[in-house]
């Protein structure tokens, strides 16, 4: 490579940098909604160290009928509150859900999102049961390498634990999905989110609620990570980046349907990455949340950007951003001159 093609192209890299930095995104909705109600504050300072590091190893725990059991410890990281829903079944009623916020908001600054969508056998009124797996994630929320970003996670009830499915016809329905869709732009609405770092996790038959999210807002959102899922068939997203994590003996998801998804989707353009558990099981979330540490890698994805880590990358605390900043910068400022020291010897 000559100088000159070396100064072309860190000029060129430089500038894409920037404009990832300082451009703003495209026109953005306008949404009119309720108003959200604060039911009781996070309790995280409550949590220590030693706790962090034991609860985060600790196994999800079955419940006696069905799914699993939210941790104690998981709960003290989550606001508790509740959205004045109107439609159907839950006409003025005040729909609760739980929000995790960044242990400190600087005025000005943006943060990302992240939308969970349980599986079906953390539905309930309890507003608990739907941050079972949470847990694994503990690190990140809480203590000296908690990451600043906000996670909202609603809950389908008892009675209707179907994302899209709606038992009454009234007005706009009562689809967990339709009422989860409402508190999600309320929560953009009324706090400081990064419209452009938006991604969602659906979990098993959470993974309905995701593609609906991503189909209704296709400019919002910048990743979806499905675990143990069935793959949206007919929906092809080239404009979101697609993680998923199965297990490869799973008998309820066979693994073939979102091998040829992911197949289907790289086909089209699009970013998608499967990563196979060799497990006879259907826990992927497991080694999602804890060994490959999913929270943190959605938390770094931005809307059609290049410096976004790539699906199946696994990031431990620090942000890829920080990592360019930090070491990718200094190492293309320095790049042209010694180039130019090297041609110098020749």
């Amino acid at each position: 490579m000559t100088i000159k093609q070396t100064m072309i192209f860190f000029v060129i890299f430089v500038s894409i940098f920037l404009s990832e930095l300082l451009l703003g995104s495209e026109e953005l909705p306008v949404f009119k909604n309720g108003r959200l109600e604060l039911l009781s504050k996070a309790k995280i300072s409550s949590i220590s160290k030693r706790e962090i590091t034991k609860v985060a190893t600790e196994e999800s725990k079955k419940h006696a009928d069905d799914g699993y059991l939210a941790h104690p410890t998981a709960k003290d990281c989550f606001d508790a509150l509740g959205y004045r829903y109107t439609g159907g079944r839950y006409n003025n009623e005040l729909i609760r859900f739980r929000l995790r916020c960044p242990p400190k908001i600087v005025p000005g600054k943006k943060y990302p999102l992240v939308v969970w969508f349980h599986g079906k056998g953390e539905s309930g009124d309890d507003n608990e049961r739907q941050l079972a797996h949470i847990q694994y994630t503990l690190p990140f929320l809480a203590g000296p390498k908690s990451l600043d970003f906000f996670m909202l996670v609603t809950q389908c009830p008892k009675d209707n634990p179907y994302w899209n499915s709606s038992i009454s016809r009234e007005s706009k329905g009562d689809a967990p999905i339709t009422i989860a869709m409402e508190i999600f732009e309320q929560i953009l609405e009324e706090y400081p989110i990064d419209w452009q770092r938006i991604s969602t996790f659906g979990q098993c038959s959470g993974a309905v609620g995701s593609t609906e999210l991503i189909r209704k807002y296709p400019q919002l959102i910048s990743a979806v990570v499905y675990i143990s899922a069935t793959p949206p068939v007919g929906f092809i997203m080239n404009d979101v980046t697609v993680s998923a994590f199965n297990c490869t003996k799973d008998a309820n998801v066979p693994i073939q349907l979102m091998r040829d998804y992911v197949k289907r989707v790289n086909d089209a353009d699009g970013d998608a990455h499967l990563t196979e558990i060799k497990a006879t099981s259907h826990d992927a979330w497991t080694p999602a949340l804890s060994q490959y540490k999913v929270i943190a890698w959605m938390i770094t994805q931005k809307k059609n950007s290049l410096l976004s880590p790539p699906p199946g990358v696994v990031l431990d605390g620090r942000s890829w951003r920080e990592v360019f900043i930090y070491f990718g910068v200094p190492v293309c400022c320095l790049l042209p001159f010694l180039v130019i020291r090297l041609r110098k010897r020749k």
